[in-house]
């Protein structure tokens, strides 16, 4: 775990402690990067994978509010996407669909049950964290899981395009877990790319791959059509 989402499983534990639900919102941020031992510029980059998450919103001259259970969302994903001025949250997920699908078929032919072991092993830290209400977890689980099937792949090239993007994707990634309701979806959908790389299908894991990504666009709140799907 890297030192932003060590932040921010921080911060997750004290929310979920409600050791700020009377102010409702988090200290200003120099008073807590004090507190916590750590720079301003990585608080605010764990802050902002907690509004991805779902579990924190900024308002401008406010400060930054905790997302209360049920607590009615404006808009969807996209109003929490952090790259929106640069990137349309549609074309980060088709082109991240290209890619893992790409690299999933790659993996088909590559992965030993070592690999398969391990996929699986990404996918109970999964189950563990939805168990526990750990999002940050869930999050690093799932990150996990699609760095692996790149690893399996064996494609220096598609891994070192993968990590260029790797800070846009993540983000992408996270969007999709802040519906409480769907959280458990991604566990059975990567099940499901588990078993079909089992069967060393290229045809079968390029399937399980686009309806993952598909529904985890969806989650996020965009209807995906795939060119060519």
């Amino acid at each position: 775990m890297d030192t932003v989402e060590r932040i921010a499983q921080q911060l997750q534990t004290r929310i979920r402690r409600k050791e700020w639900a009377r102010a409702g919102k988090l200290p200003g941020q120099r008073q807590l990067s004090v507190e916590l031992g750590v720079s301003r510029a990585s608080l605010r980059e764990a802050i902002t994978m907690l509004e991805s998450l779902g579990l924190l919103r900024s308002e401008a001259g406010r400060g930054v509010f905790i997302v209360q259970p049920g607590e009615k969302r404006t808009g969807d994903g996209r109003s929490r996407w952090r790259f929106q001025g640069r990137y349309a949250l549609r074309d980060v997920y088709l082109v991240r669909n290209e890619l893992e699908e790409l690299a999933a078929a790659l993996a088909a032919s590559a992965v030993t049950p070592a690999g398969l072991a391990r996929l699986r092993a990404t996918i109970e830290r999964m189950r563990s964290a939805a168990d526990a209400g750990n999002l940050v977890a869930m999050s690093e689980a799932d990150r996990a899981f699609h760095a692996h099937i790149f690893e399996i792949a064996g494609s220096p090239m598609l891994r070192d395009l993968a990590e260029g993007i790797g800070d846009v994707v993540e983000s992408s990634r996270q969007l999709a877990f802040a519906d409480p309701a769907r959280v458990r979806e991604p566990i059975h959908e990567h099940t499901r790319i588990v078993d079909a790389l089992a069967t060393g299908s290229a045809r079968a894991v390029r399937k399980a791959m686009r309806a993952h990504i598909r529904s985890a666009a969806d989650r996020a709140g965009l209807a995906l059509a795939v060119p060519g799907a």
